[in-house]
């Protein structure tokens, strides 16, 4: 079997048969299982806003129609740029960068008409009022986009908490100590639900673990499923080897050991081939510490 080239991301340009996933998007540096995020990772939205558009000329734009066309751009640019990574879809903000560009147009064309003395008469002060009023419209459009793309991420953040508290309280209730060895045994399997499988836009969508079907052929696995540490990844911290993993569609297993500071962008020979799944986070957040589960089929 020839050895895979090494390549960044699953999904690029077509070398995403054997890249170990997960990008740096959510990348912290913080090492261990367990560790804290320092309030780096995804898993807590911060508040986010956007600059309005000023509703209002003010005094020193509203006899001047070019300046307070071009006040208004930079506030919607202003916007546009802010919402970087914080929308769910691009629509909202490619439409305000189509706005920003026709804004630019006019900001010419009503500079020439001004310089020519007015050219049409009216045509300078309503076309650049039309053009602040649509670069207005246009940040309220991206406004409302980003306070979705907040609302989900709050809602992520309670799901992912819930599955966290309830693999505690499992561990806790089912906890077993072997008298005179030490030994903890955990009774009651964790529940992993694989959602899809894709690539790494499917893993950024943070709907849940996605199997990258190619890394699992190469490796002999059912699956391998790659999950950012902040949509769900957190709550495989407390696996240990012997743990159990229900993961519906594909079976019963337990954790029979794991291969952890993996570097993003590791080619797959670095994970032992041969095992029945694969589990792999970014622990910590850190694209430094890739973690692997290996997982054999109990049932």
């Amino acid at each position: 079997m020839p050895r895979p080239a090494p390549v960044v991301a699953p999904k690029v340009h077509g070398h995403a048969a054997r890249a170990l996933v997960l990008g740096a998007a959510v990348a912290v540096a913080v090492g261990g299982f367990g560790a804290a995020d320092a309030g780096a990772d995804r898993l807590e939205p911060v508040a986010f806003t956007t600059p309005a558009a000023p509703a209002v000329a003010t005094a020193s734009t509203a006899s001047d129609p070019v300046a307070a066309l071009r006040e208004a751009t930079e506030a919607a640019r202003t916007a546009h740029a802010a919402a970087a990574g914080h929308v769910l879809d691009e629509s909202a903000r490619e439409a305000l960068a189509a706005d920003i560009a026709a804004a630019e147009a006019g900001a010419e064309r009503v500079r020439l008409l001004a310089a020519l003395g007015g050219g049409v008469e009216g045509a300078s002060d309503g076309g650049s009022a039309a053009l602040v009023e649509r670069l207005g419209q246009g940040v309220e459009r991206l406004d409302a986009a980003v306070a979705a793309w907040e609302a989900e991420q709050a809602r992520l953040a309670a799901e992912a908490a819930a599955r966290a508290a309830q693999l505690a309280a499992q561990q806790a209730a089912g906890r077993t100590v072997a008298a005179g060895t030490g030994r903890v045994q955990a009774i009651g399997p964790y529940v992993e639900s694989i959602w899809t499988t894709g690539g790494q836009a499917e893993v950024d969508a943070c709907r849940g673990s996605v199997n990258f079907a190619n890394i699992a052929a190469y490796l002999g696995g059912a699956f391998y499923a790659a999950e950012h540490w902040s949509c769900g990844g957190r709550a495989w911290s407390g696996l240990g080897t012997g743990a159990r993993v229900d993961i519906p569609g594909y079976g019963s297993f337990q954790v029979a050991g794991r291969v952890g500071g993996l570097a993003y962008g590791s080619d797959a020979s670095a994970v032992p081939a041969g095992y029945d799944g694969y589990y792999q986070t970014c622990v910590g957040g850190s694209a430094s510490n890739m973690t692997v589960w290996l997982l054999t089929r109990v049932g």
